[in-house]
């Protein structure tokens, strides 16, 4: 411009340019950058970090380059090229150290993120697809995969840090690791094992793997059977198997019909359970549908008799009658339908035949345990159990149980024999001595409170209320029961939340600084969004007296949601309807306003 002999009024231009230009710079990149690093913190921080940068770091920059403008006025033959390499230096130091800070801080969000999935960061830079087709690394060719390394990626299944990478790798051999995967589907004892493996089954596309899942269906484990067909759905329908599935579709009719013959005697605690078998059981005749005829008019019925509204079940139900067999279609229509129970025990008769001796629900309930019911009907069901000579052994079982629940009902039972009918107990322990030793280590175990009783505490907190204990159970295993004495801290404000917490005993008050905020009873909880989003802690919360509560962490709950998705789909449908009551109460005040 000097050489053109600029005049002011195009200097003006040019410097007005020149600082829009800088303007816009330092708000496309700077602030962007201070909105990121500022999110992590609380919201009392974020202000705080927002003013310090705003109202004091970046006035003194401007103040600082104004002096050296000042100073520069007086030496002129510096002032045309100096502050152009200043301005550029410090723009580039300045945009060196945020790339610096702004990638040292996606390495610590990568680095937190991670642990929840694995300690192997190759798997964060496989990017491995589900569906892409096996490939084997090249530093490991097939006849190097060794059986035990096969088997090491099984095992590491259940490990919450090697899930990922396992299922990954496992995934990546292909057909290689289908054999052991199906031995290991056949000898799995544990539901969380054959879920996880019937899942990797379902990502190897290969009629191996699809055999596999097909042989757990027809094993005679319930849980075992979803698990299958959820993984099933994966894979196209093959008509040799059609036969197999049509068997098992009468299979859960008729296991229907006897739910439904117990539900008309049992008593309401039992009657419950009941309820929740029996959506268990339309769950999987659907996903045995899904292998027998049309995969999207099936899922469209299915979601159709899930909906609310009359008219969507009613459609979803024609849909039904134009696919399905008639006398499928009544048996289904039956169980979906509102009718009296008498009504539905009079079609299945019809369709199936009338049992030749009456249906005891409660016996069958014991003997086929939790190969065929979840662990909370099972625990229910023993407590109205008599067992006799011929039937006692079958106690044995549900006392060697993995689930706290059956067998605390089945100690209970036992002790029942020994002060009531010692006969029946001597029976018991001559034909299993292991149980007197049982006996002892579960007493010497239990804790103070029962697992049916925290199951309970969960059924009476609004979070948990539309809950069937039948899944509530599922997250007995991990409530670690906690105290706190007068006075003390449970958590405080700006902490990061990962546990919730629900009180049994005592009250806890909650502080926003000095002011008390609310009070929490027996029955109430606090601190749920921290199972879905660790973020600060928005007040403190103060034990008020002796204090029992169960926590609930947020990394426990994540299996626990991933094992079982009625947990997740329950908790997310009450957020979301104490959100919508929220919105609702803040437009209540607005609409009002808008009326006077």
């Amino acid at each position: 411009m000097r050489y053109t002999d600029a005049s002011s009024s195009v200097m003006l231009l040019y410097f007005c340019g020149l600082f829009l230009g800088l303007e816009v710079l330092r708000r496309a990149v700077f602030d962007p950058v201070f909105l990121v690093l500022f999110q992590a913190l609380s919201a009392e921080e974020r202000l705080q970090a927002h003013t310090t940068a705003k109202g004091f770091y970046e006035p003194l920059g401007m103040g600082l380059a104004g002096l050296l403008l000042f100073a520069l006025h007086h030496l002129p033959a510096l002032s045309e090229w100096l502050p152009f390499v200043w301005m550029g230096l410090f723009a580039a130091g300045a945009l060196l150290f945020l790339r610096r800070t702004y990638s040292h801080y996606l390495a610590e969000l990568q680095h937190a993120v991670s642990r929840r999935f694995t300690d192997d960061t190759e798997v964060f830079s496989s990017g491995i697809a589900w569906h892409q087709p096996a490939v084997v690394a090249t530093d490991e060719t097939p006849e190097a995969i060794t059986t035990e390394h096969i088997n090491q990626l099984i095992a590491g299944l259940t490990d919450r840090t090697q899930r990922r990478h396992a299922m990954t790798r496992l995934v990546q051999l292909g057909e290689t690791a289908v054999p052991l995967l199906a031995e290991s589907l056949r000898a799995a004892t544990q539901d969380v094992q054959v879920q996880r493996l019937a899942q990797v089954c379902g990502h190897i596309r290969t009629p191996g793997s699809r055999q596999a899942l097909v042989d757990l269906v027809q094993q005679p484990r319930l849980f075992g059977r979803e698990a299958a067909l959820r993984a099933l759905r994966t894979f196209d329908q093959d008509s040799t198997d059609a036969p197999a599935f049509q068997a098992l579709v009468r299979e859960e009719l008729q296991l229907a019909q006897q739910l439904l013959h117990g539900l008309a005697t049992a008593p309401n605690d039992l009657r419950r359970a009941l309820d929740y078998e029996l959506t268990r059981v339309q769950q999987r005749i659907f996903g045995l549908l899904l292998q027998l005829y049309s995969p999207q008019f099936i899922a469209d019925a299915q979601r159709g008799v899930a909906h609310a509204a009359r008219e969507r079940q009613a459609n979803a139900l024609e849909i039904l009658d134009n696919i399905i067999p008639r006398s499928l279609y009544q048996g289904l229509q039956a169980l979906l339908d509102v009718l009296p129970v008498s009504d539905k025990i009079r079609t299945f008769n019809q369709l199936l035949g009338a049992p030749a001796v009456p249906v005891a629900v409660v016996p069958l309930v014991v003997w086929e345990g939790e190969a065929c019911f979840s662990d909370w009907t099972v625990s229910v069901a023993l407590p109205y159990w008599h067992p006799e000579l011929s039937t006692v052994g079958q106690l044995a079982p549900h006392l060697a149980s993995n689930s706290l629940l059956v067998r605390e009902s089945a100690f209970a039972v036992l002790d029942r024999l020994a002060n009531h009918y010692p006969n029946l107990h001597q029976q018991l322990v001559s034909e299993h001595p292991l149980v007197v030793f049982q006996r002892m280590d579960h007493h010497a175990a239990a804790g103070n409170i029962s697992a049916q009783e925290r199951v309970q505490v969960l059924h009476r907190t609004a979070l948990f209320a539309e809950t069937p204990e039948n899944v509530l159970s599922s997250i007995v295993p991990i409530m670690k029961e906690v105290t706190f004495h007068e006075g003390q801290e449970i958590f405080a404000k700006g902490d990061l939340g990962t546990s919730l917490f629900i009180v049994y005993g005592g009250e806890v008050n909650i502080f926003n600084g000095t002011q008390q905020l609310a009070t929490f009873r027996k029955g109430d909880f606090f601190g749920e969004l921290a199972l879905l989003d660790a973020e600060p802690r928005s007040a403190t919360a103060v034990a008020h007296g002796s204090v029992v509560a169960f926590r609930l962490d947020q990394e426990d709950f994540y299996d626990v949601m991933e094992e079982r998705g009625e947990v997740l789909r329950n908790v997310l449908r009450v957020l979301c309807q104490r959100l919508r009551r929220q919105n609702e109460k803040m437009q209540m005040p607005q609409a009002m306003k808008n009326e006077e």
